[in-house]
Order: structure tokens, then C-alpha cells, then sequence
């Protein structure tokens, strides 16, 4: 019996059938829930570090460029998506150049999210570093320039979307994860070697400030680990889709590829469409910083 019986039979449409009515489902279910919190969350985020006290700290100013590009990303991207796979509808089909328009600004939207995460894992790690030109390295000066420099280089390496509308996102979505994974292991190291450092009396404010920087270290570590292991789930089925790129699939197989592509880009988006409720679980100096923001504002 050749291939094309074997996919064509009553049975094997019937499963294709059974799956495209979940994808349909799944979409039309999870995506606005994940947009609803990824707005809510990205918007809460922003308005807790544009804080007067955390604009001029470096870290806070990369999680805000994060929250931004975040909350960009899922503006734009979630109600398209929803649209495609949940309603088949697809503005961009008969528009090649709104499709590659489109697909730009996702795929660097969605670069620069992970990428200031990236930096903010750096930054913690010049900060904890007992060189002093490594910390000086941590500046407000400096990350002001870091963030402009990192989206016009993002911009740059995706422009090639505009011209060739396929890409291959398995490296660019495995990177950052690592590097998060990196520089938290090599700030933990220089955490480790400051605390057996001999201790000195040090000012109230200094102190305070020592307890800011430990809260945010410990808001990276976490925020870094949750979107890292989300992006590396969807890293995991874009490398299979890679690798099985050129093998011959019937129509069951790649619709159940369709499947898991849904599934882990989706739980992809929920890591950062819930950083905002995150923080706020876990960090009592996020807690803090949104109650006196609320009381700034009253």
C-alpha cells in the first residue's frame, strides 16, 4: 500500500481532523488568557521600575527595557497568532511583504526580551565582582548605551527576515538561556567569595543598598530561570524541527508536529507574559516597591 493510501485513509483523516480541532481549541482558549496577563503584567512591571529610587539602577533598567519589549511582543504577536490558528484567518497570506514585515517584528521583539534578561544576568555579575573596574562596569552610564547598542544589533541580524522569509531561530533561541544559566553560576561564584571576605562596619545606607542589590540578585536568579527553562522548551521542538527538516513526513506527522509547535510556543509566551506575578510571589522587595509606587501615585 503506498503512503499517500496510507494518509489518505478515513482513519488517518480522522486523527488529522481530532488534532486540528485541539490546536483550534487550545488557541482560542490559552492565547487571550496569556495575553491578558502578559499586558497585565508587563504594564505592572513598568510601572514599578520606572520608580524614581530603580530608574538610575542598572539592573532595573533592564528589566524595564525587558518588561517593554515584552509587552510589545505580545501585543503585536498573541492577537495574530489567535487569529491564525485559532480562526484561520491570516492577514498577512495574501501580503508577502506585510508576512515578512510581521515575522521581523516578532522574531526581534521577542530577541530583545530574552536578551536584556541576558544583560541583567551580566550586570549582577560585574556588580558582585570584587574588581572594581568590573563594577564600575555596572552603571547607569553604561547600560543606558548597552540597551540602545543591543537593539540596533537585534535589528540588525533579523533585518535579513525582510529579504528571505524563512529562518532558523534554534540558535538564536538557545543562546540566551545559556548565557542566563552562565552568568548566574559566575555571580553566584562572586557572592560566595565577597561573603568570606573580611566584614567592615558599613553605613545604614550602605547597608540598604547592599539589601537592595541581594533582592534583585535574587529577581534575576528567578526571573532568569523561569523564562529560561520556558524558551528552552520551545528551543527543544525548534532544534527537532530543524533536524527533521528535510525527512519525508505524511500529513499525520506534520500536523502533529503543528501540535507540539503550539504547545511549547505557548508555554514559551507564558514566561514572559507572567514576570510581573513572579516577582511579586517571590520577592518581598517587588511587594514593596509596588506599595510605595501605589502611594507615590495617591
Amino acid at each position: 500500500m503506498s503512503l499517500s493510501n496510507v494518509t489518505n485513509s478515513p482513519n488517518i483523516q480522522n486523527d488529522i481532523d481530532k488534532i486540528n480541532w485541539i490546536i483550534v481549541l487550545l488557541v482560542r482558549w490559552t492565547h487571550p488568557i496569556i495575553f491578558l496577563f502578559g499586558v497585565i503584567s508587563n504594564t505592572l512591571n513598568i510601572y514599578v521600575f520606572t520608580r524614581p529610587s530603580l530608574r538610575q539602577n542598572p539592573c532595573c533598567m533592564y528589566f524595564l527595557s525587558s518588561s517593554i519589549t515584552a509587552l510589545i511582543y505580545t501585543i503585536i504577536n498573541l492577537p495574530l497568532r489567535t487569529l491564525q490558528y485559532g480562526y484561520k484567518i491570516d492577514p498577512t497570506t495574501y501580503l508577502r511583504s506585510l508576512c515578512k514585515i510581521k515575522y521581523f517584528f516578532t522574531f526581534t521583539w521577542r530577541a530583545l526580551t530574552s536578551w536584556y534578561l541576558v544583560l541583567a544576568c551580566f550586570d549582577r555579575f560585574l556588580h558582585s565582582s570584587s574588581n572594581v573596574n568590573l563594577r564600575q562596569l555596572s552603571s547607569f552610564k553604561v547600560a543606558s548605551r548597552t540597551i540602545l547598542l543591543t537593539f540596533i544589533l537585534i535589528n540588525i541580524v533579523y533585518s535579513h527576515v525582510l529579504v528571505f522569509y524563512k529562518i532558523n531561530l534554534t540558535s538564536s533561541c538557545t543562546r540566551p538561556p545559556l548565557l542566563m544559566f552562565l552568568f548566574s553560576i559566575l555571580t553566584l561564584q562572586h557572592v560566595h567569595r565577597r561573603r568570606i571576605m573580611p566584614v567592615t562596619i558599613q553605613s545604614n545606607r550602605v547597608n540598604r543598598d547592599a539589601n537592595k542589590d541581594r533582592h534583585l540578585l535574587r529577581m534575576v536568579f528567578i526571573q532568569c530561570l523561569f523564562v529560561g527553562l520556558t524558551t528552552t522548551a520551545y528551543a527543544c521542538i525548534q532544534l527537532y524541527t530543524s533536524l527533521t527538516e528535510y525527512q519525508i513526513k505524511d500529513r499525520l506527522q506534520l500536523t502533529k508536529d503543528n501540535l507540539f509547535i503550539i504547545i511549547f510556543g505557548s508555554i514559551s509566551a507564558t514566561g514572559h507574559s507572567t514576570t510581573f506575578f513572579v516577582f511579586v510571589l517571590t520577592s518581598k522587595f517587588c511587594r514593596q516597591q509596588l506599595f510605595r509606587r501605589h502611594q507615590e501615585r495617591m
